[in-house]
C-alpha cells in the first residue's frame, strides 16, 4: 500500500510529505532544515535507501514498514529538546500498542526503544539540524516502526506488527495515529514538562529495578536499573554507588 498525504487533519502547525522512495527521512529533514523551513514538517518514504539508527548503525528499510522523520522547529533551550526522545517513545508506544490484542506487552527500552513481548518492534534516532546559525533551528526525530517486517539479525530480538497481532496491519492508519499521538505528547510535554513524561514512561519500562547490563565503547557495567534521572539518563547501582547514563545499549542480565 502506498502512503497517502493523510486521512485525517494533520495537527495545527504540521505539515505532511510523503515520497515512493528517499534515501533516508532523516535526511530529507535536514535538507529542509539548511533550506531554512519554518514550523513542524512530517516527512515519509515508502521505502529508503540510507537508513541508519543509533550510532550509526544500518537501519534495515524494507517496504511495508513505516519510516517517518518529524522536522521539529526547535521553541525551547536546548537542555529540553533531548527530552523529546522520551515524547516520541510514548507515542510510538501508544501506537504499537494500540494495533495488537489486549494481552500483548508494549515495554519502553531505555533510551527510546519499543519491546512487544521483549522483542524490538521500533527504534527512534534524534538528530539536530541547523540553517546556518550557531544554534540547531530543529530538532529531527526520526521514527521507524516494523510493520511487515522485521530483522532477523540485529542486536536484540525482533518483531513485526502483523507478526504480534496475526493479522494485516493498515499502514496508513499507523502513520496518521503516530502523527497525532506525537500532539498529544508534545502537547503535554510543553505544558507540564518533563516531570509528567519521565513518569508516563517509567511506568511502562522494562527492565526498571532489575539487573541490567549496559555496554559503552570503553566498557560494560552490571547493575541494576534504579531509576531515571531528571535529564532522562538512566541510574544504575552497582558496586554500593550509583552512575547517571546518558548513553549506551541496555540488555537485560539472563536469570
Amino acid at each position: 500500500m502506498v502512503l497517502k498525504k493523510s486521512l485525517f487533519a494533520l495537527p495545527e502547525g504540521y505539515d505532511l510529505r510523503v515520497f515512493d522512495h528517499l534515501d533516508s527521512t532523516n535526511l530529507e529533514c535536514r535538507r529542509y532544515a539548511e533550506a531554512g523551513a519554518t514550523g513542524h514538517i512530517w516527512v515519509v518514504a515508502d521505502a529508503q535507501s540510507a537508513g541508519k539508527g543509533r550510532r550509526g548503525r544500518q537501519w534495515v528499510s524494507r517496504p511495508g514498514n513505516l519510516f517517518a522523520s518529524l522536522l521539529y522547529a526547535v521553541d525551547c533551550d536546548l537542555g529540553r529538546i533531548s527530552q523529546l526522545s522520551f515524547v516520541a517513545a510514548l507515542a510510538v508506544r501508544d501506537v504499537v500498542a494500540d494495533r495488537l490484542p489486549s494481552g500483548a506487552v508494549v515495554r519502553c527500552k531505555w533510551p527510546n526503544d519499543i519491546l512487544v513481548d521483549g522483542r524490538k518492534i521500533s527504534g527512534i534516532l534524534l538528530e539536530t539540524a541547523g540553517n546556518g546559525g550557531e544554534m540547531p533551528s530543529h530538532m529531527i526525530i526520526g521514527i521507524g516502526i516494523n510493520i511487515a517486517h522485521h530483522p532477523d539479525d540485529g542486536q536484540y530480538p525482533a518483531t513485526d506488527l502483523m507478526t504480534a497481532a496475526g493479522q494485516e496491519i493498515d499502514r496508513q492508519l499507523v502513520l496518521d495515529r503516530l502523527i497525532h499521538a506525537m500532539d498529544h505528547w508534545i502537547s503535554s510535554w510543553k505544558e507540564q514538562g518533563f516531570p509528567l513524561i519521565r513518569q508516563a514512561w517509567k511506568d511502562g519500562a522494562l527492565g526498571l529495578g532489575q539487573d541490567i547490563i549496559v555496554r559503552l565503547p570503553a566498557e560494560e557495567l552490571r547493575g541494576r536499573f534504579v531509576d531515571l534521572d531528571e535529564t532522562g539518563a538512566l541510574i544504575l547501582e552497582f558496586g554500593g554507588e550509583r552512575r547517571h547514563i546518558s548513553a549506551g545499549d541496555v540488555f537485560f542480565a539472563p536469570d
